[in-house]
């Protein structure tokens, strides 16, 4: 079917070959029925008739004047003949689809166009046998056009749950041999009608029986339809409707054609009554699942409550969890009690609930568009006062889920940059950690879930491909970490910027060596200046996700933060005061280290404030200290009310560039009283006119961080 064009089409506007005294007498009933004059225009069409019996001008008009009356029972009997008498008359079936589009138009809302009333009295007045043989013609005409033929055939199994069982197989097979000649993939409108109209359509029907063998026979009047042919359409929609997803999230930039043969990003599907900007996939894909799961008994999932959409992701992941926990490799739960064998609803609902949570978690913007595109999961080294915590030691891990009791613990955190709606993305993460390892729970739901996606992906989601890297970072599997990241066909592979400082933080925490730590500042000197406005366009998230931990004990700390060089600075900082902290501060530890350490440790105060108390410590044991940058980067009233006590205090402090003059150097005990005083000045001017909140000190950090070049 195609879109309404207007009024119903003219005889004689249409068929202008008609030469005659027939001709003559329509145009003269035409005309008392525009001026009002109902009976002389029935008269002369009845004339015409009598006289040109086998005329279709002659008919077509009738019918006009007859639905012009408000005549519809005549004019639903006269149709019914025409349909008979003229099966090859083009404008009886430009009729016929304007009809079927007005009841269509109908059927979906209450429009009051005239047209569509008028239409859908007139389909009214018709039988139920004389709506399917109408609607079956129409079919069998526009059956060379795969999407209007299958349209055609889901309205009938609509207004006729009945005619499933003759209708549904045609359908599927003609709309599917379009696809296979045209090479079509990804979305398109014959994959949108296939999956959103068709399908729906015959899994709605009363009058169809779902089996499990294939020689089962169905009751009269019924479609039987084994449960493999039903899962294979459930897995046609959970693939179109993510694909539908990805596309949504990732618009091409270009205008492409749908039909093309070629997978594409472009997602516009209107036309031929299509649209479906308003669609939310995953709530598409719920549906459809829960359908299916109703026609084929899956007690196990619908009893568990795995299909109700009002529990978060997180809640039925957690759901999952607990399912497959109590399934063995021997099929038998912990008491002792059977648990169906059959993994197929399981691996359903857990790969639909993993695929919405990674899908969000992977694209902020869904869950609050005041958030990034993306957000990194960086791991972050612990301090404990002056002393690292060990993280304890990962051995290397199977593919397999382990239990809650092997999984050493990991504390995710959120960026204070970040809005709380951002504990949303955290959940979603949480949520497809769990489900992925539910997916892994048996060699057989590993190995049907792999398959699944390596077909619905076809290489084209990046998305999964990226949870995966944060899933074994999280999960502390760093072999498997490196061995992706570094992989030749991973998308991120030659990836620069935040996804190599990821890969960066990730060799430091599991080294501390100094070459990560190089490495993490030089990614982060490249990284493009920002001016931190997520910090002051939001309001503050939690501090942490999901509660507070204790720092004694050995964990894994992650942090969700943008990809931004003022949100970044802070974890480049922590990295490097655990270097440096883990190399020993003490005696022998260089004035410029303690410098750079007085700089950083300025960072989220008083997070470091143990760190700064030791480096002060050695600086009033040398009663001595130089580090001629420190007013260009120390801009914290508590490093600079510090200073200003050692100061006082005697201590030999050289603060200030000499300014290529050696004999101006700046001192505060020995011959030049006059640096004393020089000191003490700068120290006061330094407080009076800083700014010290977070966004300022940030920016000193970041310069720092960019321009000093003694940091190794």
């Amino acid at each position: 079917m195609t879109e309404r064009k207007g009024s119903v089409p003219s005889a004689l506007h249409v068929n202008k070959q008609v030469q005659g005294s027939e001709n003559w007498l329509i145009e003269k009933s035409l005309k008392c029925l525009a001026d009002g004059k109902v009976d002389q225009a029935r008269a002369w069409i009845l004339t015409a008739k009598s006289l040109y019996p086998k005329d279709f001008s002659v008919q077509y008009g009738l019918l006009q004047m007859q639905m012009s009356a408000g005549q519809m029972q005549d004019a639903a009997v006269l149709l019914s003949t025409l349909l008979d008498d003229f099966p090859d008359e083009q404008l009886l079936w430009e009729f016929v689809e304007q009809m079927m589009n007005a009841v269509e138009t109908r059927r979906q809302n209450t429009s009051l166009e005239q047209d569509v009333l008028t239409f859908s009295s007139l389909f009214a007045e018709m039988n139920s046998h004389q709506q399917q043989k109408m609607i079956s013609s129409f079919a069998n005409h526009v059956r060379g056009d795969a999407i209007r033929y299958c349209r055609v055939l889901v309205l009938l199994m609509r207004l006729h749950p009945a005619s499933v069982q003759s209708s549904a197989i045609p359908a599927i097979d003609a709309i599917s041999e379009a696809m296979r000649s045209a090479q079509l993939e990804g979305l398109n409108k014959a994959r949108h009608i296939l999956v959103a109209e068709l399908l729906p359509a015959i899994l709605s029907s009363q009058h169809l029986f779902i089996t499990k063998s294939p020689t089962s026979i169905a009751p009269p009047g019924h479609l039987c339809i084994t449960q493999p042919t039903v899962q294979g359409w459930l897995e046609w929609t959970l693939e179109y409707y993510v694909d539908m997803a990805w596309a949504k999230a990732t618009p091409s930039q270009a205008p492409v054609s749908l039909m093309s043969p070629t997978r594409t990003r472009r997602f516009s599907l209107d036309g031929h009554g299509v649209d479906v900007g308003e669609v939310d996939p995953w709530d598409s894909a719920w549906e459809q699942l829960a359908r299916v799961a109703s026609l084929c008994q899956w007690s196990t999932i619908v009893d568990s409550g795995l299909l109700d959409r009002s529990a978060s992701l997180l809640e039925r992941s957690q759901r999952l969890a607990g399912l497959s926990s109590s399934r063995g490799g021997d099929g038998k739960g912990k008491s002792g009690s059977r648990v169906p064998k059959n993994e197929t609803p399981l691996l359903y609902v857990t790969m639909l609930v993993w695929l919405e949570s990674c899908w969000h978690y992977c694209h902020p913007a869904s869950v609050d568009s005041s958030l990034p595109s993306s957000l990194l999961l960086l791991p972050l080294s612990r301090i404990k006062d002056t002393k690292i915590v060990p993280v304890e030691p990962e051995a290397k891990r199977s593919r397999r889920s382990r239990t809650s009791e092997e999984v050493v613990a990991a504390h995710l955190s959120i960026h204070p940059d970040l809005p709380a709606s951002c504990t949303a993305v955290a959940d979603h993460f949480k949520a497809a950690v769990q489900s992925w390892r539910v997916l892994n729970t048996t060699d057989s739901l590993r190995k049907k879930s792999d398959g699944l996606l390596k077909v619905w992906a076809k290489g084209q989601w990046t998305w999964p491909d990226l949870f995966q890297r944060d899933f074994l970072l999280y999960e502390g599997n760093m072999d498997r970490f490196h061995k992706l990241s570094n992989a030749g066909d991973a998308p991120l592979a030659s990836a620069l910027g935040v996804a190599a400082l990821q890969i960066a933080f990730a060799a430091f925490v599991q080294d501390r060596d100094d070459k990560a730590c190089r490495q993490i500042v030089a990614i982060f000197r490249e990284l493009p200046d920002d001016n931190g406005h997520i910090a002051a366009a939001v309001q503050r998230g939690s501090a942490l996700y999901p509660d507070s931990q204790d720092a004694s004990a050995p964990c894994r700390e992650f942090q969700l933060t943008p990809s931004t060089c003022f949100s970044l600075v802070a974890s480049v900082v922590q990295a490097l005061i655990c270097y440096y902290m883990s190399l020993g501060v003490g005696e022998t530890t260089s004035d410029i280290v303690l410098g750079h350490l007085l700089v950083l440790c300025q960072c989220n105060w008083p997070q470091y404030e143990p760190q700064f108390s030791e480096v002060s410590d050695i600086v009033r044991e040398r009663k001595a200290f130089s580090y001629p940058q420190f007013f260009d980067y120390v801009v914290n009233v508590d490093v600079l009310e510090e200073m200003s006590f050692l100061h006082n205090s005697g201590l030999k402090l050289t603060l200030l560039t000499c300014n290529g003059n050696p004999a101006k150097r700046t001192v505060t005990r020995g011959v030049n009283k006059g640096a004393m005083e020089e000191t003490r000045s700068a120290i006061e001017r330094q407080v009076m006119h800083i700014n010290g909140d977070r966004r300022s000190v940030n920016a000193r950090l970041v310069r720092f961080l960019k321009e000093c070049k003694t940091l190794f």
